[in-house]
């Protein structure tokens, strides 16, 4: 059996969540993102298509014996079971993704075109959402991409690469909110300020990206 390498983390995480979360309470592993909105030929919105890179210390973990001609290299086709298991057992978090247009959370069906690529010591997951039916455009939609216990930390990238619509009708554009409070690489944070947040509810959403999609 393959390793579930981000189930059994957040399984684990859950355990120690339950016990005292404040020893815990900050990312463990870091996930450059980028995205991109997908509309039909008819301007509908159809999903959202990611692409999420680990940190080097979790992509080194992650690819533990799975060199199975051992050239020294991690082929795509070495991670095709990996991508498989860790990209359809994400429905359980549901995927760490809303997508919400005219105020209403959409549901997504099951993930397609995914895939796992390790280069340069980054391991990076790519997946296809399709939302179970097709929406008419609306005047606006926002997404959110975020980790709820705060166990994996998302950060879109910078520049043009961080979001994209892709067949979206003229007009339309996107603009990115990234957490106000970046508490990333802090190394010695309060438990006070951890309380403050957790008090409020869910404790990830706190450190959400944002996109909001408005067309005319």
């Amino acid at each position: 059996m393959r390793k579930v390498w981000l189930i059994y983390a957040l399984a684990f995480y859950a355990g120690l969540w339950l016990n005292g979360w404040q020893a815990v309470a900050h990312p463990h592993v870091q996930v450059q993102a980028s995205a991109s909105l997908l509309f039909s030929e008819t301007g509908q919105v159809i999903g959202i298509q990611h692409h999420w890179q680990f940190d080097e210390p979790y992509s080194a973990f992650a690819v533990q014996g799975l060199d199975a001609n051992h050239d020294g290299k991690i082929s795509r086709e070495e991670l095709a079971a990996l991508a498989k298991e860790n990209t359809e057992s994400l429905i359980e978090f549901d995927y760490f993704t809303k997508l919400k247009v005219d105020g209403k959370k959409l549901d997504f069906g099951n993930p397609s075109d995914y895939w796992l690529d390790y280069d340069k010591g980054a391991l990076t997951l790519h997946f296809t959402l399709p939302l179970k039916a097709p929406v008419k455009l609306a005047r606006t939609s926002g997404i959110e991409l975020y980790d709820p216990t705060y166990f994996v930390a998302f950060t879109f990238r910078e520049g043009d690469q961080a979001f994209s619509l892709k067949g979206a009708p003229g007009g339309c554009v996107a603009s990115i909110t990234r957490p106000k409070t970046d508490i990333q690489t802090s190394q010695n944070l309060s438990e006070s300020f951890f309380n403050t947040l957790s008090a409020k509810g869910d404790f990830g959403a706190q450190f959400a990206n944002r996109v909001l999609v408005v067309c005319p």
